[in-house]
């Protein structure tokens, strides 16, 4: 039993040498003058045999939508025009509140984390998280740049139903608005 070589069909052929026209050849490298590649081996034939259909591909687990990313300051979908007002405005008071202040990052991320956790539940509904201005660098400080994103993590994203500051002037706090637990 012979190997058989492919052969090149002539358009490829044509495509391949208006390519080369266009390339240049790196310094000291032999231009080949023929494209024409080695032939290519084909496998033996195989007895001919009935295959077995495919099995079906695993399904995957549906996955849950994705939330969309808290804004700070801005009303989530779902929430009612009252609420939305009166937690904007400071009427719903803080039942927590958590300073930062002087707090390495990794220990104010879990101090974040376990005030979330923790207020979610004891079914508390509003706290507050002080991270400070931060402007002793001249810029915005490390904890008010990273709270927001630790907010919008999987694990406490699923609590938080709101976040605003608690005043236009006080950019240095988080007023934080936690879903209301379900039986």
């Amino acid at each position: 039993m012979g190997i058989r070589a492919k052969t090149i069909p002539a358009a490829d052929l044509e495509a391949w040498a208006r390519y080369l026209r266009h390339v240049a050849p790196l310094p000291g490298v032999r231009v080949p003058v023929s494209p024409e590649p080695a032939p290519i081996p084909r496998p033996p034939a195989a007895p001919t045999s009935p295959e077995p259909p495919p099995a079906p591909p695993p399904r995957a687990k549906p996955t849950p939508p994705r939330r969309a990313a808290l804004a700070i300051g801005t009303a989530p979908p779902g929430l009612d025009r009252a609420t939305w007002s009166r937690f904007r405005a400071g009427k719903i008071a803080p039942e927590r509140v958590l300073d930062l202040h002087g707090m390495t990052k990794p220990n104010a991320h879990i101090a974040v984390m376990a005030l979330i956790a923790g207020a979610s539940a004891q079914g508390m509904r509003c706290v507050e998280i002080v991270t400070g201005h931060g402007r002793r660098a001249g810029g915005e400080g490390v904890l008010r740049r990273e709270v927001p994103f630790w907010l919008n993590d999987a694990p406490l994203h699923a609590l938080i139903l709101a976040v605003c500051h608690p005043h236009a002037a006080n950019e240095g706090a988080l007023r934080v608005l936690l879903r209301r637990r379900r039986a």
